[in-house]
């Protein structure tokens, strides 16, 4: 089963933009714009058992990877595979580690998070409207993983392979990482 062409084209008109042939790297790449940013859709292949990536992009995308800088904010999520009294056995068991503290009741009940400054990760989450679109983030995504660069952006990992992914859990995913690449832009730069 190969790509499925609706699918591709309904995304690349919700982010204004377009299908990229970059077949020689991943089956499936939609770049465009989203509330001024560059995203990106991306598959390594569009069937099972690959999943999709979403990008969003804050800077100079011409650049390409760089070093965290020492002022931003480097900040990853995994949701729990366990929660509730079940996640002290999984700890116990070594099946899933404790991850780093955060002063935030429904951040340490639903994620495992890792951070380089801990000032910049508390003040992160406790931004107003940050902690509402990660949550949102993993009731409609159901991410993988989560990574935040304030000076580079965000990659949000999903394990749904593409030709399975909802088109609106799609568009709801670009629209939150969008509005969280906003609360970046304009008060973590």
């Amino acid at each position: 089963m190969g790509v499925e062409a609706w699918k591709l084209e309904a995304i690349a008109k919700h982010i204004e933009g377009r299908v990229v042939d970059d077949s020689d790297r991943v089956e499936v790449c939609i770049k465009g714009t989203l509330l001024g940013f560059p995203v990106t859709l991306e598959a390594f292949r569009a069937g099972w058992p690959f999943g999709a990536t979403f990008f969003l992009e804050i800077g100079d995308p011409g650049e390409g990877y760089k070093p965290v800088e020492a002022d931003a904010l480097n900040m990853t999520f995994y949701p729990r595979m366990t929660r509730g009294i079940y996640s002290f056995f999984a700890r116990l068991l070594l099946l899933e580690s404790k991850g780093q503290p955060i002063d935030e009741p429904r951040i340490k009940s639903n994620f495992l998070v890792a951070y380089n400054t801990r000032d910049l990760a508390e003040r992160f989450v406790h931004f107003p409207g940050v902690l509402e679109k990660v949550l949102k983030l993993e009731h409609y995504a159901k991410f993988s993983e989560l990574v935040v660069r304030t000076d580079a952006g965000i990659s949000l990992s999903v394990p749904q392979n593409f030709n399975s992914l909802d088109i609106d859990v799609v568009k709801e995913s670009f629209q939150c990482i969008g509005e969280l690449g906003q609360i970046m832009f304009d008060n973590f730069q």
